[in-house]
């Protein structure tokens, strides 16, 4: 609580703090970039920082954003920003939980559903998939085994058009109800990122019932790439 002679202090106060983390992050963003010869630049946003992310976002290929990262306040923004961003920008997304290790990702996971969210995600992910060893298709659609097989031979065979081999390990069909089984079934494969689509049902939906989208990207212990 904040005294009402004191609002204009308070305010003051905030955005002189928010001005000095900005400058911290700008100088540690510097040191790393100069550690790693990549093209890089430093650009800060004010305002609403969802919308600030996402118009910049335009002319990006990828954007990095942490998991648990929040806008205030929570009450108007519940979701991580992660979230927010994603429906907005327009761009693939990799959502990195804390504490995770850089590294190459050797063993990929798909999670196919067949829906326009997951054949974006599996096509802006092309890049990344072209550098793993390994790529696993998880299928998470309720479908007869005759069409499944079809829609796994077709993914496969476009796959190989750009030099990617699909393992024929990766089948298991999981219904709408079993997002935790989902998440713990890509867990024990000790994978190094996870590919899916984002949001193929309505946000309120997931948002009020859950949802594999909010479920994974709040709990991944590994990169997520997702598309909307």
């Amino acid at each position: 609580m904040v005294k009402p002679s004191r609002v204009a202090e308070s305010l003051v106060n905030a955005s002189w703090r928010l001005v000095l983390d900005a400058r911290r992050a700008a100088l540690i963003f510097r040191e790393e970039a100069d550690l790693r010869p990549i093209e890089s630049t430093w650009q800060e946003a004010a305002g609403e920082l969802v919308e600030g992310i996402s118009h910049g976002a335009r002319f990006a290929d990828l954007l990095i954003l942490g998991q648990y990262d929040q806008q205030v306040p929570v009450e108007a923004h519940p979701l991580p920003i992660a979230h927010s961003v994603l429906l907005k920008c327009g761009r693939p997304v990799l959502v990195v939980p804390p504490l995770i290790e850089p590294t190459i990702p050797a063993r990929v996971v798909v999670a196919w559903d067949g829906s326009r969210e997951a054949v974006r995600s599996l096509h802006d992910a092309l890049p990344l998939l072209r550098l793993a060893s390994s790529i696993e298709v998880l299928n998470v659609t309720r479908t007869t085994a005759e069409r499944l097989d079809a829609d796994m031979n077709s993914l496969a065979e476009h796959l190989a058009r750009h030099d990617l081999k699909v393992e024929p390990k990766i089948l298991q069909t999981v219904t709408e109800a079993e997002h935790k089984l989902l998440r713990e079934q890509i867990e024990q494969g000790q994978y190094d990122l996870l590919v899916m689509g984002g949001y193929s049902h309505p946000v309120w939906l997931e948002f009020i019932f859950g949802g594999a989208t909010e479920l994974i990207l709040g709990s991944s212990k590994i990169p997520v790439f997702v598309s909307h």
